[in-house]
């Protein structure tokens, strides 16, 4: 191995556990929805709340956390939060009523923002020469976390209870806590005047916005695949069987794809990887293969993601790392909650056409998306050419 090549510390360890813990609880948790509603005598609607308010708690809480980790430090925030979110899950476990679990999964949403939020903007500080690499080993951790959870939370569930998901936070937590002394400081300015220069920094702001159409583009796609296959008679196992392709891709391509954009730059990687996000929309959609998608939308996630990211996080202006961070994090709920807005909305009033002319429409769409992604791209790399130095 070449001394300048990337390789695994415990500092990105650190990074990875952190993010792997937050995404492991969140999807391991649906498993056990059913079983919170029958041990407090409720409905799936009130138990839903368990999901909702962890995502409410940390929607809301990202750019404060950032500026509170700009005031006191972001490796002492991210410790906290590490803590408080271990903390919280022992609570939880041991929650007498239905009302108390759900303030406790609020209050835990926004320690995880203290983590997610803050994962993107330590590791380019940390890794500032192998940046896209290691930006792309917490995607693929990302990916690992989505696949994990379901079987863990299902086996935990049925062999421990439902408070034995709450119980392995604690030892993760702790473990990533120990590691993460020796990250990199990611120092800035407050929110206000983060804000501020935020705004008035053009080619970060596209950044986000594609980071946005990314999100609506591939998440979107998520949400129509389900609806597609099972209106064709597929069954539920399957789907989620086949589902698993393009996290699979993520985890094995991301950290390869970061590593490529450290050599060749972020824009070019990322751009490419909107071109191949497009193309896999428009190809399934035409041909109605969901497997020209699973791989192709796998692929162009891992060339986009880190990349993408990276671009972002180097874009911002001069001391604002926390806060771009922050605004990174929100840029990618964003979307999250834009693609259920598009692309349910949308099947909803074309599934009566056919499913197959609505697939083919809202992959129209969706492919538009991933190509106004790449316009942004474009489009940032123009504003700097455009803008010489003045005299």
């Amino acid at each position: 191995m070449s001394a300048d090549a990337p390789r695994m510390d415990l500092r990105l360890a650190a990074l990875v556990i952190g993010v792997i813990l937050s995404t492991v609880d969140s999807s391991a948790l649906n498993l056990a929805l059913p079983s919170l509603a029958a041990h407090f005598g409720t409905d799936a609607a009130a138990v839903q709340g368990a999901a909702s308010l962890y995502l409410a708690g940390s929607a809301i809480s990202f750019l404060p956390i950032s500026s509170i980790a700009s005031r006191y430090g972001t490796v002492k925030v991210y410790r906290i939060s590490l803590l408080a979110f271990a903390i919280i899950s022992q609570f939880l476990a041991f929650s007498p009523n239905l009302h108390t679990l759900l303030v406790l999964r609020f209050l835990q949403g926004i320690a995880g923002a203290g983590i997610v939020g803050l994962v993107p903007g330590l590791t380019a500080a940390t890794f500032k020469v192998h940046r896209g690499w290691a930006l792309g080993m917490i995607s693929a951790s990302v990916a690992a976390g989505t696949l994990i959870g379901p079987p863990l939370g299902g086996f935990l569930v049925e062999w421990f209870g439902w408070r034995s998901i709450f119980y392995i936070n604690l030892p993760f937590g702790l473990l990533a806590l120990l590691l993460s002394s020796r990250l990199d400081e990611l120092r800035g300015v407050g929110m206000l005047e983060g804000l501020r220069r935020a705004v008035h920094a053009p080619r970060f702001i596209l950044a986000l916005l594609s980071t946005v159409c990314f999100f609506i583009q591939s998440f979107g796609t998520n949400l129509l695949w389900p609806f597609y296959l099972e209106a064709g008679g597929m069954t539920p196992a399957r789907v989620g069987l086949m589902m698993l392709a393009p996290p699979i891709i993520l985890m094995a391509a991301g950290p390869l794809c970061g590593r490529f954009s450290d050599s060749v730059g972020y824009d070019r990687i990322s751009w490419l990887g909107s071109m191949v996000l497009m193309s896999a929309a428009l190809l399934q959609g035409f041909s109605g293969s969901v497997a020209i998608g699973l791989v192709g939308i796998g692929l162009g996630r891992a060339l986009f993601q880190a990349a993408n990211n990276a671009a972002v996080l180097s874009q911002a202006p001069e001391d604002t790392g926390p806060v771009a961070s922050g605004l990174l994090s929100i840029a990618r709920v964003s979307g999250q909650a834009l693609k259920s807005l598009l692309a349910g909305t949308m099947w909803a009033h074309l599934e009566h056409g056919g499913s197959r002319q609505a697939f083919l429409s809202i992959n129209l769409v969706l492919g538009g998306i991933a190509a106004l992604a790449g316009m942004l791209i474009i489009g940032r790399g123009q504003w700097g050419k455009k803008r010489p130095a003045s005299a």
